[in-house]
């Protein structure tokens, strides 16, 4: 699995910013996070890097938007999958 910072013209590094990584301290339901997340998300979806950036995410990332699936969103995805993040514990 590539690392997304080896990826070829990834959408993400044309427009730069923070609302990549909303508040790490709001919730998810946060108005600030729902808006930053948004703009976030539609950048992610005219990206070629998408899918391979959701795995990395769901894989390895507990913060910030990642092929267009916000923490909860990989949160759900590791639950129902039965995923452990790197360096979780699955005791």
């Amino acid at each position: 699995m590539r690392e997304p910072q080896n990826y070829e013209a990834p959408k993400c590094a044309e427009v730069g910013g923070d609302f990549w990584f909303a508040d790490k301290d709001a919730d998810d339901n946060d108005l600030k996070v729902t808006t930053d997340y948004k703009f976030a998300k539609a950048i992610c979806d005219l990206c070629f890097h998408k899918t391979e950036c959701a795995e990395w995410g769901i894989k390895k990332e507990v913060w910030g938007m990642w092929g267009g699936l916000t923490p909860a969103d990989r949160r759900v995805i590791r639950k129902r999958e039965n995923i452990f993040r790197e360096g979780d514990r699955s005791a």
